[in-house]
């Protein structure tokens, strides 16, 4: 199973990383979209290994506990794979193809393009419209993953007592919160998202409001907490709770906290510099940054001074309404690690 189709039906958004599960409940009122809930909790060391889940039963009771938190009554739900384990390719057909040929067309096109024997594999696709080059063909979006990546994250899904109705790739997840709850990618030629996440960090550029690029590395805020736990002595969950409450000693920021810094940057040029290699461009024109480590004060200030793009932190809740089982202020804090989860919700939302 791998789906592109939106549902009628509202669907709870379950991001499944590598150090926590994150569920969100995505509503609308009118014209306005509404958190009605959502809840984090962290998974054990050793379920997963960057994203590749190696015991989904913990992984099943850490989604029983967000669903408790969270209050929810909803029991369907979309989910997505990691950028890392998807494929994502622009395939562009001519115009003149039958909509009823684009299917057994595209089961070609991803028999070439996915390493994989199709057996193995899970894929679908999109039309996404006219080429942005060529007005007389079409951009089609082709996502696949290997069958088993699919398999093992609807396997803890189910251990919760959830129905998965849509599997999604991150990215398209990404893009979805985006272009739903800002104007983004419609304002700027070019933009680089870049979420930081906790042992992942990735980047996905838009052209034209197009996503033409993805990339993901290993790298992100558990290393700045291996950091102080090493640095000052601190057991694990010791040194998380000290970075998260900057209960730390005067010397962290000069001696931890901006190394860190200067490492986040250093990793958004190395991806900069891929995408400027496969694009032949040679700049983008925004520089959105996401993810737990976005939230570091004055990174966005230190990104822009080195690479010289515009660079903000961005908040795609800033219209959304909280419903009565959120707390604004939990929220607060929580909101950049859920910008997955609200885009898969969104799958259920017109």
């Amino acid at each position: 199973m791998f789906s592109f189709l939106n549902r009628k039906s509202n669907l709870l958004g379950l991001d499944i990383s590598s150090s926590a599960v994150k569920l969100v409940e995505m509503g609308r009122k009118g014209r306005e979209y509404c958190i009605e809930s959502y809840a984090v909790a962290p998974l054990p060391e050793g379920v997963s290994n960057e994203k590749d889940i190696i015991e989904p039963e913990p992984i099943g009771d850490a989604i029983r506990k967000v669903m408790r938190e969270s209050r929810t009554r909803l029991k369907h739900c979309a989910l997505a794979v990691p950028t890392s384990m998807a494929i994502n390719k622009i395939i562009t057909l001519s115009a003149s193809v039958p909509p009823a040929e684009i299917e057994a067309q595209m089961a070609m096109e991803a028999d070439q393009h996915i390493p994989y024997p199709m057996d193995e594999v899970s894929y679908d696709f999109e039309v996404l419209g006219p080429s942005m080059h060529n007005p007389d063909m079409l951009d089609i979006l082709l996502a696949g993953t290997r069958s088993e990546n699919v398999e093992v994250r609807v396997a803890a899904a189910e251990m919760a007592g959830l129905t998965v109705d849509v599997v999604d790739t991150e990215t398209h997840a990404l893009e979805n919160v985006l272009r739903k709850l800002t104007n983004e990618l419609e304002q700027y030629e070019s933009v680089a998202v870049i979420d930081f996440g906790a042992t992942m960090t990735s980047i996905t550029v838009f052209e034209q409001g197009r996503l033409t690029f993805s990339r993901e590395q290993s790298f992100g805020g558990r290393q700045l907490t291996e950091q102080i736990m090493h640095r000052y002595g601190l057991t694990w969950q010791e040194a998380g709770l000290a970075k998260k409450e900057g209960n730390l000693p005067e010397n962290y920021i000069s001696e931890v906290l901006d190394p860190f810094k200067d490492n986040m940057v250093r990793q958004l040029h190395r991806f900069l510099q891929f995408y400027y290699a496969s694009s032949q461009r040679e700049s983008v024109s925004q520089i959105l940054i996401s993810g737990g480590c976005a939230r570091i004060p004055g990174i966005d200030e230190q990104i822009q001074s080195v690479i010289g793009t515009p660079v903000k932190v961005v908040n795609p809740f800033a219209q959304v309404a909280l419903g009565a089982r959120v707390s604004p202020v939990r929220f607060t804090g929580d909101m950049q690690a859920l910008l997955i989860a609200a885009g898969l919700s969104l799958r259920g939302v017109g």
